[in-house]
């Protein structure tokens, strides 16, 4: 993958996160700032699981390219699963802003689950 479509991706990344940020300019409350750094977490963690697997071979046969290889269809549908939960926390949350701190542990749940295997695509390369 190059370098272009790895900065043009985390661009992306960031401008999603950048407007679960913005999305509500009102006053919150702890509870959805806690989720509201979770979100961010989970995205930022994301992106480096996203860039620790460009083009190495995908052990998960839903994530791998025709070649068998972590490329386009791969960051796709990790990009879409994650923005999913994510979008669908936020409308939850809208109605419901008590079950921020679950929502909020879950997040940072699968952003530890997703750190420890950033760390062992890096020791692999």
């Amino acid at each position: 993958m190059s370098r272009s479509c790895m900065r043009q991706q985390a661009l992306l990344g960031f401008l999603v996160i950048f407007g679960l940020f913005s999305a509500q300019a009102q006053a919150e409350t702890k509870r959805v700032k806690i989720w509201r750094v979770s979100a961010a977490v989970l995205g930022a963690v994301t992106i480096a699981d996203i860039q620790s697997s460009a083009g190495r071979m995908e052990a998960n046969s839903i994530l791998q390219s025709n070649n068998g290889q972590f490329g386009i269809r791969g960051i796709t549908l990790k990009s879409l699963i994650v923005g999913g939960a994510l979008t669908g926390q936020w409308l939850m949350l809208r109605h419901n802003p008590k079950a921020a701190p679950q929502a909020a542990a879950i997040n940072f749940a699968v952003a530890s689950l997703t750190g420890v295997v950033v760390v062992r695509n890096h020791m692999l390369k």
